[in-house]
């Protein structure tokens, strides 16, 4: 607030949130108490705080998800199913990145994305109550001040506020800056698990290296569906046989004319065909037999492609939300270390010279910053319910929020 000129003690109507009327004469920076920029939005049409729901929502399926990649042989074959070979040697390029991925993920999930809450969760706190509690008793004190400059009790009591939000704002800083570097660091690994996954132009790495061998256009895929069609045709044909024959085993009278052979005893008919039944029988079963194990490796090699789209599609989506989201954990960390500064630089000045301070105590804008800090505080509400959305099928031992 600023003091009405001729009226010493009495505040006036309040400034811009966090802003100050005036430069100070001695050519000083202007104090800033309020949220100033936090309340804005880091990325055009973004959130200001943070992510959306939507945002939220991309970012745990694919946490979840990664959290479920095979990173064993063992785990890796079963997620092929039954025509996965018996070496998985040739996957461990994969499994190797799948288990580097896992990695990066539970440490969102259980440091990083607790970190971001917890962030939220004191910006709520000092908007709903440090805020309108301690801005309204620097005022106050303020107040007294201007009337006795050496009021011992009031000046104590100025100072040990301004104090107190300082050194709070600045372990706020501090925690926002840790928060901010985790965020940027889990952003960094993800785009090189992508790299490694689909390349840096999204037509390489190990997708690639795997499409093309059991991808829908590979040779192995090809060689798999030509050997289906030829196996269902010997199978067709073995099944006619069969039922041709068993027949002519199981109706042959006691002479029976069967071409080309001519007039053939019945007990040799259904010898001689009894026994072509059950060959043609056994040459449908292979064949049968064939197709299923043609097919569960099919299955194996989708099942191997659908893996690697699923990690790499959901890669995509969460670099783009953590664009948005860590300028804004930079800017909470911006805003607090500002704070604790100015707050410093007005105990300071207070030590010095009492009545040069306080002006600047009464141009600080307390209402609006109080109002602004009440806004920012029910966006940072928003933040942590958004960040608790549940994404069902969490692989066991994960911590989902």
């Amino acid at each position: 607030m600023s003091i009405v000129p001729g009226s010493a003690g009495t505040a006036a109507k309040s400034l811009s949130a966090g802003t100050v009327a005036n430069s100070l004469s001695d050519g000083s920076t202007p104090k800033s108490i309020g949220p100033g920029a936090l309340a804005t939005p880091a990325v055009k049409g973004g959130p200001a705080f943070a992510m959306s729901a939507t945002e939220w929502l991309a970012i745990q399926t694919y946490v979840v998800n990664a959290l479920a990649l095979p990173t064993t042989d063992a785990a890796f074959k079963a997620s092929l199913g039954a025509g996965a070979p018996d070496s998985m040697t040739e996957f461990a390029p994969l499994i190797s990145a799948y288990g580097v991925i896992n990695g990066h993920c539970a440490t969102w999930q259980n440091t990083v994305f607790p970190a971001t809450v917890s962030l939220a969760a004191e910006v709520s706190q000092y908007g709903r109550t440090k805020a309108p509690t301690y801005y309204g008793a620097i005022l106050a004190e303020a107040d007294i001040l201007s009337d006795d400059p050496t009021n011992a009790k009031a000046l104590k009591a100025l100072k040990a506020i301004l104090d107190n939000l300082s050194a709070q704002a600045s372990t706020y800083a501090d925690r926002a800056s840790a928060v901010a570097d985790q965020i940027a660091t889990f952003a960094t690994n993800t785009r090189n698990d992508q790299v490694v996954l689909i390349g840096s132009n999204g037509d390489a790495g190990l997708y690639k290296t795997y499409n093309d061998k059991y991808g829908a256009a590979s040779d192995d895929v090809k060689a798999l569906m030509k050997d289906i069609a030829a196996q269902q045709l010997i199978l067709d044909s073995a099944n006619e046989e069969y039922k041709q024959d068993v027949i002519i085993a199981s109706t042959s009278p006691t002479y029976a004319w069967v071409f080309p052979f001519g007039t053939i005893a019945a007990a040799v008919v259904a010898g001689v065909y009894g026994a072509r039944a059950v060959e043609a029988l056994d040459r449908a079963k292979a064949a049968s037999d064939k197709i299923k194990a043609d097919n569960a490796q099919l299955a194996a090699d989708a099942a191997l492609m659908i893996g690697i789209h699923m990690a790499q599609k959901g890669m995509n989506e969460i670099i783009q939300a953590l664009a948005g989201a860590l300028p804004i954990i930079q800017k909470i960390q911006g805003i607090w270390g500002g704070l604790a500064s100015d707050l410093k630089a007005i105990v300071t000045l207070i030590d010095t010279d009492i009545r040069q301070a306080l002006p600047i105590i009464m141009d600080l804008g307390v209402d609006e910053a109080i109002q602004a800090w009440k806004d920012v505080a029910a966006e940072a509400d928003n933040y942590r319910v958004n960040a608790y959305v549940t994404v069902s099928g969490a692989p066991a031992g994960t911590t989902l929020q």
